[in-house]
């Protein structure tokens, strides 16, 4: 705890804060990270921080704002200010942000989105519980039952979600979220318009796989497991349009989707 006397009012006033918020930021940070401050644990008030830190309530604001855009902190109006329980949002902000930067196409997420699911697919062969099994079995037997974009969008996106679960490697599962996540509200959004009819057969042409991959899982078929994951991935790749395929994520149009996914991803 550094920060002392926050000379708002000086010459350079709004530089120095920014300096003083910066170090707050730092220590509120380090210690949810650290654990010290544990997940769904409510902060000290504003009025509280500022006297603990020796600053403004400014500046303690500004500092909860800079922590709630890094996916740390949930500002509930009227409550107070909790460390986030949902670690997805610390990974998928930045990474939103480096692939538009970075003018990645949905091709090169495609491929990298195979690419961990088939390395989470055989980390689950070896170490899924009957229980996540279960779960990965019941998001496939959803796909079977889509009637609209909504189901299409959740059920998709749940199965490869519960897949990559059930490898137990919280990283690697936090990557296939946010890259399935995207893929799927980027894939439904390039046909939002289309009829009910268009959904049903969307997810029935691919239930049957998804099926395989549960079974396959169930069984510990690791061969059968890699070879029903990249079919899957093939079917997925193969209805995609050239334009879509070859659409960056820094795209104007796209925008809107990419910066959504930051912190409300489907789920």
């Amino acid at each position: 705890m550094t920060p002392r006397n926050d000379p708002a009012d000086t010459p350079n006033g709004m530089v120095t804060r920014a300096r003083v918020a910066d170090q707050v930021i730092d220590d509120l940070r380090e210690r949810i990270l650290t654990g010290a401050l544990p997940r769904g644990s409510r902060l000290p008030t504003e009025r509280e921080l500022a006297a603990e830190f020796g600053v403004s309530a400014p500046t303690i604001r500004e500092s909860l704002r800079a922590l709630t855009s890094l996916g740390l902190v949930d500002v509930r109006h009227g409550s107070g200010a909790y460390v986030r329980t949902d670690s997805n949002a610390i990974l998928s902000g930045p990474l939103a942000m480096l692939m538009q930067l970075e003018s990645v196409s949905l091709q090169e997420v495609i491929g990298l989105i195979q690419l961990l699911n088939l390395h989470a697919a055989g980390l689950a062969a070896e170490s899924a519980t009957d229980a996540d099994i279960a779960l990965v079995y019941e998001a496939a037997q959803r796909t079977t039952q889509c009637e609209t974009l909504e189901d299409a969008q959740r059920g998709g996106a749940a199965f490869l979600v519960a897949l990559s679960d059930a490898s137990h490697q919280p990283l690697l599962a936090g990557l296939c979220r946010f890259l399935t996540n995207m893929l799927v509200t980027l894939e439904t959004s390039a046909y939002a318009r289309r009829s009910v009819s268009f959904w049903r057969k969307w997810t029935e042409d691919t239930a049957p796989t998804r099926l395989a991959i549960a079974g396959a899982l169930a069984r510990r078929d690791h061969p059968a497991l890699q070879a029903e994951v990249t079919n899957l991935h093939n079917l997925v790749l193969g209805r995609l349009s050239p334009t879509l395929r070859a659409a960056r994520l820094s795209d104007p149009a796209l925008a809107p989707f990419v910066r959504a996914l930051g912190f409300d991803s489907p789920r």
